[in-house]
């Protein structure tokens, strides 16, 4: 969380904003709509406006007497200003080519109040949802609640967390993806970034992961989260595996959201008009940001790129669908890659090819020297000194296999600090060496599964003879330690492109200062780890 909310502060700094001599030079960012039928539409002039949706239609469709173009029922009419279409400077009807746009928005600021709302309304509607269909999630609001948000936070350790394939893997990265879409609505200076928009896109997919992180660590271990409001972790295997995937695979939700927007939902509306076909491609296609803009209250098929699907913008989308099926009109909706924020500013940009910040998710076995091993996964952040220095920080958990019998589980827990020296961090091959200092936590447990059955059965979703909903120190017994722990090792980075890099392998030796945890012997091991690493600031 730590690392999220520190990325989120460097990616939300401010930028110098655009002149309105720069923003009148550069080329519009939108998805135009397109059709001779809009080429004499409006006298030649400046356009100036901060709404995005402010789209003209023909002239030979009427417009209300107030001059305003509606959009869908659920928003209100947008003002029409002066012509929206020509870029190029020449008359209407000189034969150039027209196109819609979507104004360049000069908002560059974060709106972090309606962010910050919007995220913790989402929060309130999955704890609701918990609330509603779980009557062990009820029960724990009984009681003391800090003490039992302690107790709960306090049980995390390592990976699993016992959901079958679909939670962790689909479900917990479409709710990373919600939160990143929260952001992106609410961060001026992208909103209305598309896949395609290069260097812009991925600063903002960026912006909206760190996002994700810090509002997804609230969720699991927050004043608000599971753990306080659920005491999940005191029910179920306390693992670390959602704070690690759900930003992580949620922005690669993300980022497969916005291809399939491009790609699939445009391609479908420049072929139909049908409103419930686009609405239900829209939602289904695009879950997260569907939720995203329920969350502000707003149709959850909405685009802010597009013409809207109700009102007059919706008889124009007909008839430009109609001509170019027709054969008798250009595609209606074509992306056209917008202009970075600078466009029009000239600058004098050098980035730096030794990435002042590293961030990695990885997979990762250890090989106990004593017996056993451990597959599981981590995190890193690593930021840099200088070209030959970085520091790093990592956490990283795993199940131990092989154990003896079906009812017992073993985890292991580590976390560290420490340096990295990277003597060719500006070559496309990067060795390193580096050593990590801080402290492992080794735990057994073994459950009586008969005795579980027994007591659900008998506490029966709050209906039976038990008062409260049983947790795991009812069924199970546990021993664990925890002691100073260090790793050291090596490994080489390929330098892929300047924003990613593929860690191909580390090799590290661990040493841990605790006793034996029953049959587990954490001493000494062999840990690798292999995954790509997202590199910031040197594009």
């Amino acid at each position: 969380m730590v690392l999220g909310a520190a990325a989120l502060a460097v990616l939300s700094a401010g930028a110098p904003a655009q002149t309105l001599e720069s923003s009148r030079l550069a080329k519009r960012d939108a998805l135009y709509a397109q059709s001779d039928s809009l080429k004499a539409a409006f006298a030649v002039d400046g356009y100036e406006s901060d709404d995005p949706l402010a789209l003209a239609l023909p002239a030979r469709l009427a417009l209300p007497a107030t001059g305003a173009l509606v959009g869908h029922k659920d928003e209100p009419a947008k003002e029409l200003k002066s012509n929206p279409f020509d870029v190029s400077g020449s008359s209407a009807g000189s034969g150039s080519k027209v196109e819609p746009l979507i104004a360049q928005n000069k908002d560059s600021k974060v709106h972090w109040a309606p962010a910050f709302w919007e995220a913790l309304y989402y929060t309130g509607m999955m704890h609701a949802f918990n609330l509603g269909f779980q009557p062990g999630t009820r029960d724990t609001l009984n009681g003391h609640w800090l003490q039992h948000w302690s107790s709960s936070v306090s049980e995390l350790r390592g990976w699993s967390d016992s959901d079958t394939f679909m939670a962790p893997y689909v479900g917990h990265p479409i709710e990373g993806s919600v939160f990143g879409y929260i952001f992106r609505q609410n961060d001026g200076k992208y909103k209305t970034v598309q896949f395609g928009d290069g260097r812009d896109y991925y600063l903002s997919l960026l912006r909206s992961f760190a996002f994700s992180a810090v509002w997804h660590t609230q969720w699991k271990v927050g004043p608000a989260s599971e753990a306080s409001i659920g005491n999940v972790m005191l029910h179920a295997s306390p693992g670390f595996i959602t704070l690690v995937d759900t930003p992580t695979l949620g922005a690669l939700t993300m980022l497969a959201e916005d291809a399939a927007d491009r790609y699939w939902i445009i391609g479908l509306e420049n072929r139909t008009s049908n409103r419930t076909v686009l609405i239900l491609a829209r939602c289904f296609l695009n879950p997260g940001r569907t939720m995203g803009n329920l969350t502000a209250f707003r149709p959850p098929w909405v685009r802010d790129t597009r013409l809207n699907l109700f009102g007059e913008n919706y008889e124009l989308r007909k008839q430009l669908v109609r001509e170019y099926r027709e054969g008798g009109g250009e595609k209606p909706f074509e992306f056209v890659k917008r202009q970075p924020i600078e466009s029009g500013v000239e600058f004098d940009r050098v980035f730096p090819k030794a990435a002042p910040i590293e961030l990695q998710a990885f997979p990762v076995y250890e090989s106990f020297l004593g017996g056993g091993s451990c597959i599981g996964g981590g995190g890193q952040g690593a930021g840099r000194f200088n070209a030959q220095w970085q520091y790093v920080a990592e956490v990283n958990g795993c199940l131990v296999m092989h154990m003896p019998a079906s009812n017992q589980s073993g985890d292991s827990l580590f976390f560290g600090v420490g340096p990295r020296w990277t003597p060719r961090a500006t070559e496309k091959i990067s060795p390193y060496a580096q050593l990590l200092i801080g402290g492992r936590k080794v735990s057994h447990e073994i459950d009586d599964t008969a005795l579980r059955t027994q007591l659900m059965t008998e506490w029966n979703d709050g209906q039976g003879t038990l008062p409260h909903y049983p947790t795991r120190f009812d069924w199970s017994v546990e021993k664990q330690d925890l002691g100073f722990s260090m790793a050291a090792g090596t490994g080489v980075d390929w330098v892929v492109t300047r924003a990613f890099a593929w860690r191909v392998l580390n090799v590290e030796y661990t040493h841990t200062w605790i006793s034996s945890v029953d049959m587990i012997r954490p001493q000494d091991g062999i840990k690798v780890t292999t995954g790509a690493v997202l590199r910031i600031g040197t594009w």
